[in-house]
Formats: structure tokens, C-alpha cells, sequence
């Protein structure tokens, strides 16, 4: 059986490779200790898959049994779900309790309670009373919603914990899909709600069953109806306050303190739909993520800073059961995907006219931030150069295009193949930054700082900051929202190189300053001997491009290249590399 820490490795070596440094900072152990983990869990694995160092540095898990490695990880992983689930069916429980419940030795069960208080620090009061064991110190509808989430996580293992029969479950949750739900309680799932029911179910005052008044044809206790009632009442007041007006007014204010416009009607109704439907079904189980949005967040790190004020913000305001940053960060990106310039304008340079017309239609149905221009003649395509900003120029003509302008040129096939799609939309991506390399990542602005051995990351922050305010590289207004950003944690890190960033109402774009540090230091767990201190206009649509374009060329690096980069020139020689 893994352990809490073992688990927490293998989760993170799901979404790739980790150094040996990430993974001890992860678990809050030695790399020893690390060391030990994966021979032991490399032995549990055995031939359902294993856990291998790669030549560049770091782990990596390789999956062999893809069903066999997921009945491995969810045996261990619900024995968390299986100590809070006992917890709320009961005021206290013992360690001498839970080991007999759960079948696990005593100090592996408090470990367990210690990693369950510290990860759900800010979502459950988990306490412990001498003499009388651990508890959930939450009010009843708290209980309710927690029960009901992890009903609603597995519906027949959880139920059977409960002593419901699986056919109830399943008969509960077709009549639920027979009524008019929405006419009860809106913005919530047949399946949610059949798992609040039977939440209610077991947590209400026994009472005698009846048919219920605001779901018509289901036979609940008469305990569990008044704590249903309380409990959708108290909601749907919530829920009402939820306006788009009063979404405007939180975005707005955002945009204000970013200096960033960057919503629009479509982003306030998709958060207030959001919001409705986690007032209706708050989650409050941590979501265990399969997948790795970190790409993501890179490409949109504005997107994901205004995800973590807005969260903060409705929470404050509205009292709301919200914990999914990255979901909110991702309807941000969006909007700021909307938000974008106009589309950029390529020559499509032919010698056949209806070729050219297929051409245009694909490239545009393909890359939607594009025009193209078709030009079947040489006095044609020198006029269009001078009376446009080109960006691209597509030869699909049988004699080479002789220009005098510097555009860059690709050589497509009469029909334009999905592969040279591609390479149209990477070099629209890259071609702006490239060509103001100088200007983004100015050279005389490159700078090393003389970390000491026992700095963290926030004092190397400050320090970087306050030296680069002394030099009137950036005003106190920009030094302060960096720190402030930093702070927060979460912070933006690209294969071992980090990008502390803040929002500028400056007219350029986009600026960073290389930092190279003495030493390497944790951030957010990662390594760290590089960094850029970026400045952004993110009401200039490049912004987007400059953190697209690092995320995609660093990564094209192994991990030691970009931790070992000695200074600027190394630097920039690996960004400007095709």
C-alpha cells in the first residue's frame, strides 16, 4: 500500500518529469527520503509500470497496465476519502478506531490525519482533542456537502461504506432524472442531487418518510427534507445575488487593479453561469487532476493571476464554496484569447487562382487569427508589401518570389498540407518576438544577484526588486506588484527558469530583465538559478505571444540546459534557436 507521500509523488510524475530537489520539496522530505519512496514504490509497481531517472536529469514514470496502475493508486488513495467519511459519521474517532476501520497500521493512519489537516488547511477544520481522538469540527451543511462529494466520487463504493444498496442509489437518481429539476433546485446535475439527497439522508434527524413538497415523487425522511429545504433555501438566496451586473462590477474592479480590459459580456455570463452552479453544488473534496494545465497557465500566466483575485474576491463577497482556480483561469484565457488584435495579414503568392482560393479557405478555417491575401503577380505582391504590415509571405507560385523586404518566406504545396499548417501558425506565433528579441530582453538591463546560501525566494524577490528600483528600471508601483504577485505562491515557472511578472500601464509592450543568480533556489518546488522580472501591457495582444513563444523554445531544452544558463548571451542563444 503507498503511502500519503508516495502517493503525492506519484500524482506529480503523472503530469512529467520532476527532479529528485521538486519532489523532496513536494513532500516536504530529504532527497534521501525521496530516494527510498521510489525504491519502494517501484517494488509495489512492478510489472504495472516504473518509476525511471532520465539521462537529462529527474524522474520520470513510465505506465505499463494502465488499468492496473489506476486500481493501485485509487486503492490508496481513498483511504483520505475513507478517514473523512469516518469523521463525518461520527463526533470523534480514535487512531485505534480508524487503523481497525481502515486495516492500516496506527502511525500510518496519523501520518495520514497530519497531510489530510495541512491539505485541506483552508477548506476543513480537522482537529484533535486529548483523550478523545480526531474530528470534524464543521456546521451540518458543511457535513452535508462534503458526505455528498464524496458520494458523488465514487456512488458505489461510498454508498456501500454507508450501507445504502447501489440499486437505491441508482433507483433515486431515475427518478430524479424524471422530474423537472430545474423547477426545484436549478444549476445542479441529476447525480449531484441524488448524492446531496442521500448526504441528507444520513446526516438528518430520523423521522418518517413522506413525500416531499419540493420534489414531488421521492420519498425522503421527514428529517432529511427539512435539512434539504434549509439547506436549498439558504442557496438560492446565495445564487441571486449572482447577477452579470455584479459580475461586471467584480471585473471591472480587476481591470482596474491590472490595468488589464481584458473581459468581455461573454467571460461575465460564463462565470456567473459558474458561480451558480457551485453555489448549487459546492465541491469541496480536492479535485485529484489527471492532467497538466501548466502549459496553459504559461501561454496565460494574467489569465491565472486574475483567476486567483476573482476567486478571493466572490468568496468575499458572496460567500461561495470556490476552490477551482485553474477552472476560472482557463474562462479568463479565453477571454483574453477573444480579446486578441486583428487577425495578422499573409500574401499568398500563386500562379493558379483556384488553387489560391482553397488554400486561403483551409489556412483561414485553420488559424482564425490570420488573413490572407492572394497576389498572382510580381508588381502585385511589391504593391501589397508597401501597403501592408506583412507578416508571412506563402510562395505557392512555380517561380520564386523575388522581394526586397523583410518578410519571411515558406514554400507551400499546390495543396497546403496539414504539416505546413502548422509551421504557418508556430511562425506567426514566434516571428514578432523574434524580431524584438533586443527590445523585450534588453541586454544592458541583464544583471546577476549575490544570493546567500540561506535565502528564500521572496527575500531574493525583494532584493532583486529593490536593486532594480534603485536603478530606475522599474518604478516602486511595478517592484511591489511583482512581490505582491510572488507572494501568492503558484508562481509561473518555465523548466527551471522563473518569470516573477507584474501588469504596467507603460506604453510598451512587454520588457524582462535577465536575472542570473549566485545560487540555485526553490520555487514553488522547482529549481532555480535564472530568472526574467517581466513588465506587461496586457492590453497589447503580444504579451500573449512573448509567454507562448518562452513556453514553447524553453521547453524545447532539457531541464540542466536552461537551470545551468551561465548569463544573458546563453540565454538568448537558446530562445532565438529555431
Amino acid at each position: 500500500m503507498l503511502n500519503q507521500r508516495q502517493i503525492q509523488i506519484m500524482e506529480r510524475l503523472e503530469n512529467g518529469k520532476a527532479s529528485g530537489l521538486e519532489l523532496a520539496k513536494l513532500t516536504g522530505t530529504s532527497k534521501r527520503t525521496v530516494l527510498r519512496d521510489i525504491s519502494q514504490m517501484n517494488h509495489l509497481l512492478q510489472s504495472v509500470g516504473e518509476i525511471r531517472s532520465s539521462q537529462a536529469g529527474g524522474y520520470q514514470l513510465h505506465i505499463e497496465d494502465k488499468m492496473a496502475y489506476r486500481s493501485l493508486l485509487h486503492q490508496s488513495m481513498y483511504d483520505d476519502e475513507l478517514i473523512l467519511l469516518e469523521l463525518l459519521r461520527h463526533d470523534f474517532r480514535t487512531l485505534d478506531d480508524l487503523a481497525t476501520t481502515l486495516f492500516l497500521s496506527k502511525p500510518m493512519i496519523s501520518e495520514k490525519i497530519v497531510f489530510l489537516r495541512g491539505h485541506y488547511a483552508n477548506r476543513l477544520e480537522i482537529k484533535s482533542r486529548p483523550n478523545y481522538g480526531h474530528y470534524l469540527d464543521e456546521p451540518l451543511f458543511r457535513k452535508m456537502i462534503l458526505l455528498a462529494n464524496l458520494i458523488d466520487k465514487n456512488p458505489s463504493f461510498f454508498c456501500e461504506r454507508l450501507g445504502i444498496p447501489k440499486d437505491d442509489f441508482d433507483a433515486l437518481l431515475q427518478r430524479i432524472r424524471e422530474l423537472d429539476v430545474a423547477r426545484y433546485y436549478p444549476n445542479i446535475h441529476s447525480a449531484h442531487l441524488a448524492s446531496l439527497i442521500l448526504a441528507a439522508m444520513v446526516l438528518g434527524d430520523d423521522g418518517e418518510t413522506g413525500e416531499t413538497s419540493f420534489l414531488e415523487g421521492l420519498e425522503i425522511p421527514a428529517g432529511a427534507q427539512h435539512l434539504l429545504a434549509l439547506f436549498f433555501d439558504r442557496q438560492q438566496q446565495k445564487s441571486q445575488l449572482i447577477t452579470t451586473s455584479a459580475m461586471q462590477e467584480i471585473l471591472q474592479q480587476q481591470g482596474e487593479q491590472y490595468s488589464a480590459l481584458v473581459y468581455d459580456m461573454e467571460l461575465a455570463e460564463q462565470l456567473v453561469g459558474h458561480l451558480k452552479r457551485s453555489i448549487a453544488y459546492p465541491i469541496m473534496l480536492h479535485d485529484r487532476k489527471l492532467h497538466n494545465i501548466s502549459n496553459i497557465k504559461a501561454v496565460y500566466p494574467l489569465a491565472f493571476d486574475l483567476s486567483i483575485t476573482f476567486v478571493a474576491s466572490v468568496n468575499e463577497a458572496f460567500g461561495i464554496e470556490l476552490y477551482d482556480i485553474d477552472l476560472i483561469g482557463l474562462y479568463f484565457s479565453c477571454a483574453m484569447e477573444r480579446g486578441r488584435q486583428a487577425a495578422a495579414k499573409v500574401i499568398l503568392f500563386s500562379d493558379q487562382y483556384a488553387v489560391a482560393s482553397i488554400n486561403k479557405q483551409m489556412i483561414e478555417r485553420e488559424i482564425q487569427t490570420v488573413e490572407v491575401i492572394v497576389v498572382m503577380h510580381q508588381k502585385e505582391l511589391e504593391q501589397k508589401l508597401e501597403q501592408h504590415d506583412i507578416k508571412l509571405l506563402l510562395n505557392n507560385h512555380a517561380v520564386y518570389p523575388d522581394v526586397d523586404a523583410d518578410v519571411a518566406c515558406i514554400d507551400i504545396k499546390k495543396i497546403i498540407t496539414k504539416m505546413e499548417l502548422q509551421a504557418i501558425q508556430d511562425t506567426l506565433e514566434k516571428i514578432d518576438v523574434r524580431k524584438n528579441i533586443c527590445t523585450f530582453f534588453p541586454e544592458e538591463l541583464a544583471m546577476g544577484y549575490d544570493n546567500q546560501v540561506d535565502e528564500d525566494w521572496d527575500t531574493i524577490v525583494r532584493g532583486i526588486c529593490t536593486e532594480l528600483v534603485e536603478k530606475a528600471v522599474l518604478t516602486p508601483d511595478e517592484a511591489f506588484k511583482i512581490q505582491e504577485r510572488e507572494q501568492k505562491g503558484n508562481n509561473l515557472v518555465i523548466n527551471h527558469l522563473a518569470l516573477p511578472h507584474c501588469t504596467t500601464a507603460r506604453n510598451q509592450a512587454f520588457f524582462a530583465v535577465f536575472v542570473h543568480l549566485a545560487r540555485p533556489v526553490l520555487v514553488d518546488g522547482m529549481a532555480v538559478q535564472n530568472a526574467l522580472f517581466a513588465c506587461v501591457n496586457p492590453n497589447v495582444s503580444t504579451e500573449l505571444k512573448v509567454f507562448s513563444y518562452l513556453y514553447y523554445v524553453l521547453n524545447e531544452h532539457d531541464d540542466k540546459t536552461i537551470l545551468e544558463l551561465p548569463d544573458y548571451a546563453s540565454f538568448i542563444a537558446c530562445i532565438v534557436k529555431n
